[in-house]
């Protein structure tokens, strides 16, 4: 990108009077990534649905076991994140750079670690959660192949949340659409078996999402070095460890990357608590087609809280600590609205949505299906200003109170609330999802609490050394 277009976009993101124009003109295109992968997501589902109810259960309990390890690069992408945002207030482009390098050999290193370590426990993982035999032997055919590629969807991740920090969130729009058409062609072939390969089923599924990550970080880094950008990156900077830099993406993130590993914990566990409820057999496959809904509702309010994080570490880079706050609180309220109208709209009309996945009539799965969907969009507006104010603060830089709030109300009260509720009190799959959104309830209290404090406007982000 040409330097004058480079000091437009920062100009705008940092004096714009309108916060809510700022955050959707960063948020929609984020909003349509989300968008694409969810719905891609809604398709493999639906295709591994074609292949009956244990298809379905075999795909949803494994992308939690591999989402608990993927927490992990939002550690990496988070510390990215909120120095390439600070340094791209400052007008530091050289810091920046080194910034996102080093984020490409950590993310690197951390594939390598993650691929023996995913392959050796998969097994171990879903016998945890306590899924039946049939569904075990499909959940591990799709589990060995999303290791195996697991570099690769990091370093998509990586390179999005790089230009995301930028300012920039249309490039990784245009590679995520490229990327996602090979996924759903990469589904077709190895799913059903075309083109003189064999019907893999679920094991074709994680091929085909595989193969779309390979080309979404080829994509996204290959614009990275090219130099046309808003971010430059170096070959040096990325194979040649630059400690100051890495040690303080690593300080960032690592909260962060609890953070993830709380949520994801806590739902791997809820997925256990509701194989041993009395109507575990309608309450998996409605848990997991319940949430694939509720993305739809959450991928706004992630995206804008994707805007809210580079706002504000724009705006604290440009020395603009009000601004920084203000656009912390538009962005809520804009998130909040946003994700409880979906919401609602999936409690309207939920029989055909739920209906949609299953390959057969399911008058249980539906019913349970409902219920999730009335009771969780009743906490939805405190998801959000959960999730954006969070995003706010580690844009900052400022990562341990937003974690130590999660650890707390998802980890701590959900988990002992929903075993209670569903198992000692006898309400089965209902128990659980009323711990979901009294717990979600009181996460978005705390939070906004520690946003109001201003702590994390007082995050110094210091300048990376040769």
């Amino acid at each position: 990108m040409s330097s004058s277009a480079y000091n437009k976009k920062k100009e705008y993101l940092t004096t714009s009077e309108s916060l809510y124009k700022s955050a959707i003109y960063l948020a929609w295109p984020v909003i349509l990534q989300s968008l694409l992968q969810v719905s891609v997501g809604t398709v493999d589902i639906k295709m591994v649905g074609t292949l009956g109810v244990d298809a379905i259960s075999a795909v949803g309990t494994s992308r939690n076991i591999v989402m608990i390890l993927m927490v992990l690069v939002m550690g990496i992408s988070t510390g990215t994140t909120a120095m390439v945002s600070r340094f791209i207030g400052r007008g530091d482009e050289r810091n920046a750079s080194r910034s996102a390098g080093q984020a490409f050999l950590l993310s690197l290193m951390l594939g390598v670690f993650i691929m023996p370590v995913g392959l050796l426990t998969n097994e171990i993982s879903l016998r945890l959660l306590g899924v039946e035999e049939s569904v075990l032997v499909l959940a591990i055919d799709y589990m060995t192949v999303f290791f195996i590629a697991i570099p690769f969807f990091l370093l998509h991740f990586m390179a999005k949340s790089i230009f995301q920090g930028a300012g920039d969130t249309k490039t990784p729009l245009v590679i995520d659409i490229i990327m996602n058409l090979v996924n759903i062609g990469g589904n077709f072939i190895f799913i059903f078996g075309m083109l003189g390969f064999p019907a893999m089923g679920v094991a074709g599924a994680a091929i085909g999402t595989a193969l779309s990550r390979i080309t979404g970080a080829a994509l996204g880094w290959g614009a990275l070095l090219s130099g046309r950008f808003v971010v430059k990156v170096y070959p040096k900077d990325m194979l040649k460890p630059v400690w100051s830099a890495a040690g303080q993406i690593v300080r960032i993130g690592t909260p962060a990357a609890l953070q993830g590993l709380s949520r994801n914990a806590s739902t791997f566990v809820l997925f256990a608590i509701l194989a041993r409820t009395a109507d575990a057999a309608a309450a998996v496959p409605a848990f997991v087609i319940g949430t694939n809904l509720n993305q739809y509702a959450l991928m706004p309010g992630l995206a804008i809280g994707t805007a809210a994080a580079t706002l504000s570490g724009m705006n604290l880079g440009a020395g603009k600590h009000e601004r920084a706050e203000k656009s912390g609180k538009a962005t809520a309220v804009l998130g909040a609205g946003t994700m409880f109208f979906i919401s609602v709209l999936f409690v309207i009309f939920a029989r055909p949505f739920i209906s949609f996945f299953l390959d057969a009539p399911n008058e249980q799965v539906i019913s349970v299906g409902r219920t999730y969907l009335a009771i969780i969009a009743a906490s939805e507006p405190f998801h959000a200003v959960a999730i954006i104010t969070s995003r706010t603060m580690q844009g900052a830089g400022f990562t341990k109170k937003p974690f130590q709030v999660t650890f707390f109300s998802w980890v701590v009260i959900r988990l002992i609330l929903a075993y209670i509720l569903a198992i000692l009190f006898g309400l089965d799959s209902t128990g659980v999802w009323i711990a979901i959104s009294i717990s979600s309830v009181i996460s978005g209290v705390l939070t906004y609490g520690i946003f109001l404090g201003g702590e994390w406007k007082k995050v110094a982000i210091d300048p990376v050394s040769e």
